[in-house]
């Protein structure tokens, strides 16, 4: 049941599907609260519409986030990473560039910081 503002409580179970459209986002990042996670979950339980908005969800997630690594020029990448990596605390890039080994070196020529 909504509060008088119509935000459904934390305990309430999910009855419509758009609650389930407006909370899938945050389920699929693992920032939902646990509660409403398992309200969610129960909805997806009996609602086939859902499920398969669920599944559609993460996979044009996926889909887009190898769309945009792979058109992303190897420059621009490892000038991303090394901007991240000088600014970002604890920023690691995930897997070195082994498509241009040959400017490899050129990355590497700035000044470090010992």
């Amino acid at each position: 049941m909504p509060d008088p503002h119509g935000t459904p409580l934390l305990t309430s179970s999910i009855h419509h599907c758009k609650e389930c459209v407006d909370l899938v986002g945050e389920y699929v990042e693992g920032t939902l609260s646990p509660e409403r996670a398992k309200a969610l979950e129960d909805h997806l339980s009996y609602c086939p519409p859902c499920i398969t908005f669920v599944r559609t969800y993460k996979a044009t997630r996926g889909l887009c986030r190898k769309a945009l690594a792979r058109d992303m020029p190897a420059e621009l990448m490892r000038s991303l990473s090394s901007f991240l990596g000088k600014h970002v605390p604890g920023f690691a890039c995930s897997k070195p560039d082994t498509g241009a080994s040959a400017d490899a070196p050129a990355a590497d020529t700035a000044p470090k910081k010992v």
